[in-house]
């Protein structure tokens, strides 16, 4: 997949520790209905097996839907189930070495909270960022302090990648993130944490077209 292929408008990660028991198919496929674009598989706790179950499954999911579908930190996984990209955080491998191992065709995206992490990602082939934590949040993010929007402004100025917003994004706070530049929000708790996680997606859906046609119509 290239990256302008991409719809970042609302890009989803997955937590088994935020959608307490309820499935990861069961809340991507509501967060799909109601209008993700991006699912990124993230889990901490299953064992690799699961993970790749599980994977087979969303990766379905997403390609019914028309949504890209990244794996979290995990290379081999991501070439097993045919991702559609990989995600690192910074304690994973570094982006120039990922390439190597998953070659050409697939996304990369890496998170950092620093301009020039940013931009030494972007030199070493990563095709995105995500920019987190912005804002506190109820899960803890790496031990990162938040950057605000002002940090979040920063990062998007500093790359010519698209750039994500992740932490803290929610229907109160879309629209500064949104007016800093980025391509899109990224969340976890906002939708997968939510009773309702289709009707979440639709609303924030609907905050960033809707943001986005204004800004169009000047």
């Amino acid at each position: 997949m290239k990256i302008e292929d991409v719809d970042f408008s609302l890009y989803v990660i997955t937590d088994a520790d935020v959608s307490g028991e309820r499935l990861h198919t069961e809340v991507v496929r509501l967060a799909l209905e109601g209008g993700a674009t991006v699912i990124q598989y993230r889990d901490k706790r299953a064992p690799l097996r699961r993970m790749l179950e599980v994977g087979e499954e969303l990766r379905r999911l997403c390609a019914r839907h028309g949504a890209a579908f990244i794996v979290n930190d995990r290379p081999d996984l991501a070439i097993a189930l045919q991702a559609d990209g990989v995600h690192l955080g910074p304690e994973d491998m570094p982006p120039g070495t990922v390439r190597g191992i998953v070659g050409s065709e697939m996304l990369i995206g890496v998170s950092t909270d620093d301009p020039q992490e940013a931009r030494e990602a972007e030199a070493a082939g990563a095709d995105y960022i995500i920019a987190r934590p912005v804002f506190p949040t109820s899960w803890q993010m790496e031990g990162r302090p938040t950057m605000g929007v002002d940090g979040l402004a920063q990062i998007v100025q500093a790359v010519a990648l698209p750039v994500l917003a992740d932490g803290g994004v929610n229907q109160k706070t879309i629209e500064q993130v949104m007016g800093a530049g980025v391509a899109g929000p990224a969340m976890t708790t906002a939708v997968i944490g939510s009773p309702d996680p289709a009707g979440a997606a639709r609303e924030l859906r609907g905050m960033v077209d809707a943001y986005r046609r204004q800004v169009a119509t000047g």
